[in-house]
């Protein structure tokens, strides 16, 4: 056997290894946030306590979770099965949102309450655990689709108005990023930043770069050349897109991301470079993607919708994943479908709202609307988890016709989708499921009808829940 099936074979077992590893330690840090949950189930009454008994014990708390985050974030990185990041994304955003509550509870108990040094400090440290957690549950929440903490922005923004600015904090010989107004900008960040497109394992590098711009970000109370963003702190709302004209309100403050770009691109120049640099190829790899992530959505022209979007109202009936999908598209009627509420309609994509809690970012869903005529194909872009037990699902229509077709690479045949007709010289987009034909960059030869076709690749592949999106010149 050559040295370089060795390797291979070595790199293969190590890689087995680490990700049973992971997945052992995925079930240990899910079982500490339920250990956790119980923990906050036996707080303390807030008035069965002295103050510092309480600011003891959240405080205790708070440590707990934040160290179990900080494992989960690891976790994230390292395993690719989106289907386990769900459980340990939820597990976390819900567990921030417990903590947060028990932060409010106590800020207002304390407020309520004598104003001696013991309860000033305690105030003082209450409002920075409040305004990290806040920040943190906002970056999770995008991250997991939601549903968003009802009161987070309104309590967030109380403990910055209430709270010493930066440079009180720095004069009083305290880190800037130990600070109620850092963790505010933090989470307006976060906010803009389109997190919800965010792909899991990218949490923990986009979270360790917001923490590291948001020191040049800027935020102010008038309107300034640049402002992106508003938001006013007793709002009780995120912030918004600046879309028009918009004039200095009292109470309103002004936002711009566009300041990171230098600083986000030293990172990246630095990063090449440093030969201190992750040594894990995976660990770089995600780095790279979260500076692109960022630099990409706070640009001067962020991507935005191409066409525009229209209301509509309707049902239409939905069948997620490859294999359901093909048995659908080739005419069966024993397929387990959805029945899912019309929203909006463009010319790339729907908008819907379903009951379904298993829709995901990058899963393939065939629709078909009640009075319409024939399945499209459609691509999940997004996923929000709204009030009650409804979810708002985004597509992007793939395929007005998709088809099943046969194919074969020369070395398996196998059954994918067809989004294009096959014309001669034009681009065709296929679907493959998953470990199924061999590399994309290998011919493939559509057979049917009694004629065969070859299909050349082109330099063009999307990798999904369960399939590939991969493009081909049909010769």
């Amino acid at each position: 056997m050559s040295d370089e099936s060795n390797r291979g074979r070595t790199q293969a077992m190590h890689a087995t290894a680490r990700a049973l590893s992971m997945q052992a330690r995925l079930v240990e840090v899910l079982a500490e946030f339920r250990a956790l949950d119980h923990e906050f189930a036996k707080f303390p009454h807030l008035d069965s306590g002295s103050v510092e008994t309480c600011h003891r014990a959240i405080a205790s708390l708070d440590d707990d979770v934040h160290e179990c985050l900080a494992s989960a974030r690891g976790i994230l990185a390292a395993i690719g099965d989106d289907r386990d990041c769900r459980a340990l994304l939820f597990a976390g955003r819900d567990i921030l949102g417990t903590l947060l509550d028990h932060l409010e509870r106590c800020l207002q108990a304390f407020e309520r309450g004598s104003h001696g040094v013991p309860e000033r400090n305690a105030l003082a440290d209450l409002r920075l655990r409040l305004a990290r957690t806040a920040a943190d549950r906002v970056i999770w929440e995008l991250c997991s689709s939601g549903p968003a903490h009802p009161r987070l922005w309104r309590w967030l923004g109380m403990a910055f108005v209430r709270a010493p600015s930066v440079a009180a904090v720095a004069k009083m010989g305290t880190r800037a990023d130990e600070s109620v107004e850092f963790h505010y900008v933090r989470a307006i960040a976060a906010s803009t930043a389109s997190l919800d497109l965010l792909a899991p394992q990218l949490l923990s590098a986009v979270d360790d770069l917001l923490r590291l711009v948001t020191p040049v970000l800027r935020l102010e109370s008038g309107r300034f050349d640049g402002a992106t963003h508003f938001v006013d702190p007793l709002g009780g709302e995120a912030p918004h897109r600046i879309t028009g004209v918009t004039e200095s309100v009292p109470g309103r403050w002004f936002f711009t991301p566009l300041t990171a770009s230098a600083v986000l691109n030293q990172f990246a120049v630095r990063h090449a470079s440093d030969a201190s640099a992750p040594s894990d190829p995976l660990d770089a790899s995600l780095q790279t993607l979260a500076v692109e992530h960022l630099l990409r959505h706070w640009s001067e022209v962020p991507p935005v919708r191409r066409h525009r979007r229209h209301l509509l109202d309707g049902k239409l009936t939905a069948v997620a994943g490859i294999e359901a999908l093909k048995r659908v598209f080739a005419g069966e009627t024993g397929v387990t479908r959805e029945e899912w509420q019309l929203r909006d309609a463009s010319r790339s994509g729907i908008g819907a709202i379903t009951a379904s809690r298993s829709i995901r970012i990058g899963q393939l869903i065939g629709v078909h609307l009640v009075d319409g005529q024939g399945w499209q194909l459609g691509l999940v872009r997004r996923t929000w988890a709204q009030g009650g037990d409804t979810n708002l699902v985004g597509l992007e229509l793939l395929s007005s016709r998709p088809v099943v077709a046969h194919v074969d690479d020369g070395r398996c045949p196998a059954e994918v989708l067809l989004c294009d007709p096959l014309l001669r010289g034009e681009a065709v987009r296929v679907v493959v499921p998953s470990r199924t034909l061999s590399a994309p960059s290998v011919p493939l030869f559509v057979t049917g009808n009694g004629s065969v076709q070859k299909l050349k690749p082109l330099d063009a592949s999307y990798v999904g829940d369960g399939f590939e999106l991969r493009v081909y010149q049909v010769l």
